[in-house]
């Protein structure tokens, strides 16, 4: 009987999987609809129907008419007879099976034959791989006592000020080893210990180890990192004391903690401690790095009683950091707005302790109200103009916990400050803002909606200050850039109108689309030149053609003869015809790092500028060669390098070619030592190319550059790191002569400056206004004309070209470029934009990029500054350019979240996955869900234009068993989360209980979620999910720190999400006192970046507001 019931139940079991790959009828089938509608009379919606099959297993995802000719767009999901997801299909129309033209357009996973579930092999979409066996391979192992799989013990513990590590070696079969296997073969090992922690990541190059250990304490805290050359060492010690450790002082990362276990002080590769500081509820309040210490400063944060950070500044005070650790911990140092009824002292904030007093602000935040307006006569109220939002919301409700209101200070004066307003409509979105900037320019910008939340129309008015007479009015203005947005059926934008002051309406880019959403190509300029696009199955470019640049770009498939096909991603060979053209080959070792290039002529025959680099276990460059064959090489470089830990001491070359290029290293001195550094890890001094000194800022941007031959460049920044003014000058002194001397200096010699002004660059006069498809140049004060930018893959500017000429777009100011990306002939002076669509700074033969946040040497492609975001890179050099592989435009993973951002779709997407078992997997999904279906209720309104934000969370199920206990669980889940290599995994687990009986949920190092087992609730799971996703506590809604707070709702804080976005655009993380949020990484899909318009992808000071 038994035998008979068993044999029923699995007949029932397979007779119901059939549906997950034989469709039946709709109407047969569970279905959820969804339906976004984009009218306010319900006549019109965007329509999702998401299938299920008897298992209530997602089988099929349609949107409903979503394709650019109407069509319905299917995603398919397959499933083995385990219940385990092994296929999904790329989305495709429907009736068009072979849409991609490959035969195997889906995903597809491999598990390995055993009990534990464990993916073997993962296959993405594509038929060339397929028959290639060209997965990513998972190997599951342990470590041994000696040999390959060798991994060292290792423990930290206090000793006094330093931290003492103990060397043992761990027994065979002791850690647990995941072995990833790209497509082509590199090799990733990862060791975890019984806990599940990672202690070691070791890689190979040329069959040599790169070891990253990871040294945590007894209490299970991180304290201190060994990247490969400082792990190098271990073999030499039984036990070490980090100070007496050249090379952990050099490479080595460590961290000390408070018995709050609050990070107080960390020290990077090759710099001075930071010092942190935290009050009674856990908020960082005063932070100090090496060069603050040397200022006498302490950076100063203080917040409101909602958790909000209201004032950045610094403290000019240098008391010790042991003295304001005893100063703060015990009190409550939250401050709160009064208005002008407190008056204008700290600045409408109630000072609570004499920090806020001494504190110099920086950046003023405002919430909620516009009290602050009575407060500051600089601030510009809400302004009228036809056609627009004639009034705003001053309801606490509707500005209710939104950013109303900055104070920007200049960082060379702080006394000198950007003044922005922020206004709304009843529906929370914002319909205005204006700018009085410090210098005089005022910018203001006003918005129109359609009813989904998409802008319509946005108008940019700008005074200069650069005009014969004042303005009379805040309403007197010099110029009006008015941008209309059309979008198809989908949303998508369609055509995009531009209109400058009262001159006639320029279609500038009308956007057409393949059946799957892909932009295929764009016409420019009333339709009077065009560019397209084209991608091979798995959404990677392969052609990019532009009215004057052709560029093609090869993976695997149709490769020119003599070039191996590569499967992981890395480009073996690209073609352009801006490079005359030219074809250019690429070699890689095992850590994806370029090591050489080669180029050849269309005829086939060797010619360009082949290179050849050599790197140190750290990525730091030894070696730069590169040759000019025609027909023998002549030298242009032979640089050798040497280094003091990561950062540079002398650099030789010894090429004695002829000057055939422009930008060439200078190599100006024969010391010793030729690089200096300060206590941050900036650059201060480079002899080689004659710079005496440069002074840095509180954000560590450089203000000033002098040279030994008495030239001087200065910059100014406002405090959230925009660039607003650069000079350039001779002074007749010595480089001993004190910076801040100079820089403040007030003598007729600056000979020259440029001002930015959001979109508007001014030299003497206004030069070029910065639009979404290229920019207005000016050649007097009324003439002008309209330009469009070219650039190729990596966004590198590519020239630009001007239409309305008889026999064509004429083209200009082609930069030339190394095949590794490497500049050779500076950019056009009047469009200084190269590498990446970054500033290219060439006066006095700089010659560097300004990215924003750093500044990188062209010649070598290696930044100045150290890196902010170094700690998600322990085993890569902090000065290294995008992991030493310029040639391809995907950054490193790692974080633990993705904000993509597609620019031609408006569209931002926040993708993470979550690890859970079979028994949390319920829990998990209702958390998931809640963030999927605020897809479409954001927007995040740019300079650029509105972008919606998508969430696509997902839940990957790890199967257990009931008979595991929880720990058994916990190390499968585990496994399966270390095994990911997506950069965007995260672990939902279910427990009993925590140690503090108050919490239900807790996030640890953004990335690992507990949740109580009698609170696994979509409240307290979606707020878990939010830490992962970026976010820290709010005042009301999902993110009120307490599950009990009578303001913890389902709803969502503008604000936070706001921070989602835009930490992954400043390339910062979150954090909240002693708890990190997870970090996201940004991705864009962008081929039309605007020149000069934003040194960030998208601006990073953009507003959200819901729909």
């Amino acid at each position: 009987m038994k035998y008979t019931l068993y044999s029923i139940f699995v007949f029932v079991c397979l007779f119901s999987f059939f549906p997950s790959f034989l469709k039946g009828q709709d109407k047969n089938r569970h279905y959820v609809r969804t339906r976004l509608m984009t009218k306010d009379d319900g006549s019109s919606f965007r329509e999702t129907i998401t299938y299920y099959n008897s298992f209530g297993l997602n089988d099929e995802i349609r949107e409903i008419g979503a394709s650019p000719q109407g069509n319905d767009l299917q995603t398919f999901v397959g499933y083995d007879g385990a219940f385990r997801k092994v296929s999904e299909s790329l989305p495709r129309p429907v009736g068009n099976t072979n849409f991609y033209n490959d035969s195997n357009p889906e995903s597809y996973t491999v598990y390995e034959h055993s009990e534990l579930n464990r993916v073997r092999e993962s296959y993405g979409p594509g038929q060339t791989w397929r028959e290639n066996g060209k997965s990513v391979k998972y190997t599951y192992l342990y470590n041994t006592k000696t040999g390959d799989d060798h991994c060292y013990c290792l423990s930290a513990k206090d000793v006094g000020e330093d931290i003492k590590v103990e060397v043992k070696s761990y027994d065979a079969n002791e850690v647990s080893i995941l072995r990833t296997t790209d497509e082509d073969g590199n090799v990733t090992d990862q060791f975890t210990d019984h806990e599940g922690k990672l202690i070691l990541t070791r890689q190979k190059a040329n069959g040599i180890p790169h070891d990253t250990y990871i040294v945590y304490d007894d209490h299970g805290r991180k304290r201190v990192v060994l990247p490969p050359l400082a792990a190098d060492a271990l073999g030499g010690y039984s036990t070490f004391m980090c100070s007496q450790v050249e090379e952990v002082q050099l490479y080595g990362y460590l961290y000390y903690y408070d018995e709050r276990d609050r990070c107080i002080k960390k020290k990077l590769p090759g710099c001075e401690p930071i010092y942190y500081v935290y009050d009674r509820c856990n908020y960082l309040v005063l932070k100090q790095d090496g060069n603050d210490r040397e200022a006498g400063r302490w950076q100063s944060f203080q917040y409101d009683r909602l958790g909000r950070q209201v004032i950045w500044g610094f403290i000019n005070q240098n008391r010790p950091h042991a003295d304001w650790i005893r100063i703060c911990k015990k009190q409550n140092l939250s401050i709160y707005f009064r208005g002008a009824s407190y008056g204008s002292e700290n600045y409408g904030y109630t000072p609570v302790h004499r920090i806020s007093h001494l504190c110099t602000p920086l950046i003023i935040n405002y919430y909620d109200n516009y009290e602050y307006t009575t407060i500051f006569n600089e601030f510009i109220g809400f302004l009228n103009r036809p056609g627009y939002y004639s009034s705003f919301s001053a309801s606490s409700l509707t500005s209710r916990d939104k950013l109303t209101g900055q104070v920007v200070a200049l960082l060379n004066d702080p006394s000198k400050r950007d003044y922005i307003a922020y206004y709304y409509d009843q529906r929370g979105r914002e319909v205005q803002s204006t700018m009085n900037s410090a210098f005089g320019f005022r910018n203001y910008t006003f918005t129109n909606y359609d009813f989904t939340g998409q802008p319509v129309s946005v108008r940019k008015e700008h005074t200069s200050i650069y005009r014969d007479t004042p303005p009379a009015s805040v309403d007197d203005v010099d110029h009006i850039l008015t941008y209309e947005y059309e979008y198809d059926h989908a949303g998508r934008l369609s055509k995009l109108y531009q209109t400058y002051d009262n001159d006639a309406k320029v279609l500038v880019a009308k956007y057409e689309y393949d059946e799957v959403g892909r932009l295929e190509k764009k016409l420019l300029h009333n339709e009077t030149a065009t560019s397209t696009y084209k991608y091979n199955v798995r959404g990677w470019p392969t052609e990019i053609n532009e009215p004057r640049m052709s560029q093609k770009i090869y993976y695997n498939e149709n490769l020119p003869q003599g070039v191996t096909p590569l499967y992981n991603g890395n480009i073996p060979c690209l073609s352009n015809t801006a490079d005359n053209n030219l074809t250019s080959h690429f070699t890689y070792d095992g850590l994806n790092r370029l090591v050489s290039t080669k180029q050849y002529r269309p005829d086939g025959r060797f010619i360009e500028t082949p290179e050849k680099f050599t790197y140190d276990k750290m990525g730091n460059v030894l070696t730069i060669e590169r040759s000019y064959y025609d027909p023998y090489p002549d030298y242009l470089n032979e640089m050798t390098i040497q280094y003091h830990g990561n950062q540079i001491k002398k650099v030789t070359d010894e090429s004695r070619g002829h000057d055939y290029y422009v930008l060439r290293y200078q190599d100006a001195a024969n010391k010793d030592i030729e690089y200096f550094y300060d206590s941050n890890g900036n650059l201060v001094k480079n002899l080689d190319n004659k710079i005496g000194f440069i002074k840095y800022n509180i954000i560590n941007l450089p203000e000033a550059v002098a040279f030994n031959d008495g030239n001087l460049l200065t910059y100014s920044y406002m405090a959230d790191g925009r660039k607003v003014r650069d000079s350039y000058g001779s002074f007749p002194i010595r480089t001993s002569t004190p910076l801040d001397s100079i820089v403040n200096n007030t003598d007729p010699y600056i000979t020259e400056h440029n001002d930015w002004s959001e979109d508007y660059y001014y030299s003497g006069r206004l030069y070029r206004i910065a639009t979404p498809e290229g920019f207005i140049r000016f050649v007097n004060r009324v003439g002008y004309s309209i330009f469009y930018s070219m650039k190729d893959h990596v966004g590198s500017f590519r020239g630009y070209w001007e239409p309305g000429h008889a026999n064509g777009p004429i083209t200009f100011g082609y930069p030339s470029y190394h095949p590794s990306g490497i500049i050779y002939r500076k950019p056009y002076t009047d469009v200084p934009f190269a590498l990446g669509g970054k500033e290219f700074m060439g006066t006095n033969n700089l010659d560097e990029y300004f990215f924003g946040a750093r500044t990188m040497y062209a010649i070598m492609n290696r930044f100045n500054q150290m890196d902010p975001l170094c700690e998600n890179y322990y085993s890569v050099s902090p000065y290294a350019y995008c992991n030493n592989n310029p040639v391809n435009a995907i950054d490193p993973d790692g974080r633990d979240y993705r904000l993509t951002i597609d620019k031609e779709n408006n569209r931002m997407i926040v993708t993470a996955m979550y690890y859970a078992s079979t028994q949390d997997f319920g829990s998990a999904q209702q958390a998931v869900d809640f963030w999927n279906k605020q897809s479409g209720n954001y927007i995040y309104k740019t300079k650029e234009g509105d972008y919606t934000l998508d969430f696509s969370l997902s839940v990957i199920e790890v199967p257990t068993d009931e008979s595991m206990n929880v720990a058994q669980r916990s190390s499968v889940v585990t496994e399966a989360f270390r095994a990911d290599k997506s950069g965007i995994a995260n672990i939902y687990e279910v427990v009993s209980s925590f140690k503090d009986s108050n919490k239900n949920g807790v996030t640890v190092n953004g990335n690992h979620i507990g949740v109580k087992y009698s609170r696994q609730d979509e409240n307290t799971g979606a707020h878990e999910v939010g830490h992962t996703l970026g976010l820290t506590h709010s005042s009301f809604g999902l993110m009120t720190s307490s599950s009990t707070d009578p303001y913890r709702s389902l709803d969502l804080n503008t604000v936070g999400l706001k921070d989602m976005i835009t930490y992954p655009i400043r390339g910062k993380s979150n954090s909240e006192g002693r708890g990190v949020a997870g970090e996201g990484h940004l991705s864009v899909f962008n081929f039309s970046y605007s020149i000069g318009s934003s040194y960030y992808s998208v601006s990073k000071w953009g507003k959200i507001r819901r729909r």
